[in-house]
C-alpha cells in the first residue's frame, strides 16, 4: 500500500500552495467557490440558506486529496459521503474502508477491487459494475461503450475525478467460476441434475475469524419466516479450512418447505472443501451437504462450488 500524501490546500491557479488547518482549507474553498456561482445558482442556494453542497463538495476533494476515507463520515449529504468513500477509499488502497454495496451486504465490489489494486476481483460486481471496474482501473471510458448508452454516464461518473489520482491497474484475468461447479446438485428420475447458482459465480465471503460465508449478497441470511418461490435460499458458515467438518450454522429454505436450520436441530449440514484460503481473492472449492425434514417431508441437498473469495468483512455486516 502507498502511502497517502499529506493533503494540499485549495489554491488559485498559479499560486503556491501554503500548509493550512484544514478547516481554513474547507472555508477557502467554499468562498472560491460561492464566489464563483452564477447569479441564479447563487440566489437559489441562499434562498435555502444552506451551505451544506458547497461545504460537503469541498469535504470530498479534501478526503480525496488527502487520502482519508475516514474524513468523508463529516460530510452531511447521504450521496456525497457515499462518494467520498468511494473515492477516498481507491486512492488510498484501503478496501477495509470502502461503502457498503447498494443494496447488497458487503463492500462495494469496484471499490474494493480498486482499492486492492487487483482486478480480477472486478468478477465480483455485476455485469454492468464489471464495466465501470475495468474502466477506472484503466482510466478509459472504452470498457464503458459496451454498455447501453444509458448506462455509459453512470460508468464513467468517477473517472475523471480518479484518473489524476489512480495510476492504471494492470489488467488481470478476472475470476471465471464454471456455472457447471457451482450449483445444486440433485436427482429427477435418476439423473443428477445440476441447477447453476448466480451468486456464487461472483464469490463468497470470508470473516474475521477465517469463516466463509456461502450467502446471497441480494437477500442476505435468510429470515425465519422466509418462503422460497423459486429457488433455494440458503446462509452457511463454514470454517475455511481443507477437510471435511460440520458447518458452524447453516439454514435452508427449499421450494415448499419451510426453514430448515441447524440451530433448531431441523437440518444437518456437513462441508468438505478441497481449496481453502484466508486471503481476498483466493479459491474456495467443495461440497455443502444438507440433509432435514419438516412436516413429514425429507430434505437432501448438496451444493457443490469452485468460486473465490470476493471479500474479507466483520461477520456482522452478512446477516
Amino acid at each position: 500500500m502507498r502511502p497517502g500524501p499529506v493533503a494540499e490546500p485549495f489554491t488559485e491557479p498559479g499560486e503556491v500552495p501554503t500548509a493550512l488547518p484544514d478547516n481554513d482549507v474547507l472555508g477557502r474553498c467554499v468562498r472560491r467557490n460561492r464566489d464563483a456561482l452564477g447569479p441564479e445558482l447563487g440566489r437559489a442556494l441562499g434562498a435555502l440558506q444552506d451551505d451544506t453542497l458547497l461545504e460537503d463538495a469541498c469535504g470530498l476533494d479534501l478526503a480525496v486529496r488527502a487520502h482519508a476515507p475516514e474524513r468523508c463520515a463529516s460530510l452531511r449529504l447521504s450521496s456525497l459521503r457515499e462518494t467520498c468513500a468511494f473515492r477516498a477509499s481507491i486512492v488510498a488502497g484501503r478496501p477495509e474502508a470502502c461503502p457498503a454495496a447498494p443494496g447488497l451486504r458487503g463492500r462495494d465490489p469496484v471499490c474494493v477491487a480498486l482499492a486492492a489494486r487487483d482486478t480480477s476481483l472486478c468478477a465480483a460486481a455485476s455485469l454492468t459494475e464489471r464495466a465501470r471496474c475495468f474502466a477506472l482501473a484503466a482510466g478509459d471510458s472504452r470498457p464503458c461503450e459496451a454498455l447501453d448508452p444509458m448506462l455509459r454516464p453512470t460508468c464513467a461518473r468517477d473517472l475523471d475525478p480518479l484518473h489524476a489520482l489512480l495510476p492504471a491497474l494492470p489488467r488481470a484475468t478476472p475470476h471465471a467460476p464454471d456455472a457447471a461447479r457451482n450449483g445444486w446438485s440433485t436427482a429427477i428420475e435418476d439423473a443428477s441434475v445440476n441447477i447453476p447458482v448466480g451468486w456464487l459465480l461472483r464469490g463468497v465471503f470470508l470473516d474475521e475469524n477465517d469463516t466463509l460465508w456461502f450467502v446471497d449478497p441480494a437477500l442476505g441470511w435468510p429470515a425465519v419466516g422466509a418462503m422460497a418461490v423459486d429457488r433455494t435460499l440458503v446462509g452457511v458458515r463454514l470454517p475455511s479450512r481443507r477437510g471435511s467438518a460440520l458447518v458452524l450454522d447453516a439454514r435452508l429454505v427449499a421450494v415448499g418447505v419451510p426453514v430448515l436450520s441447524t440451530f433448531d436441530g431441523s437440518l444437518r449440514a456437513a462441508g468438505t472443501l478441497t481449496h481453502a484460503t484466508h486471503r481476498r481473492g483466493g479459491r474456495v472449492a467443495g461440497t455443502l451437504i444438507f440433509d432435514g425434514a419438516s412436516a413429514g417431508r425429507a430434505v437432501h441437498l448438496e451444493l457443490h462450488f469452485d468460486t473465490f473469495v470476493r471479500d474479507v468483512v466483520m461477520a456482522t455486516a452478512l446477516q
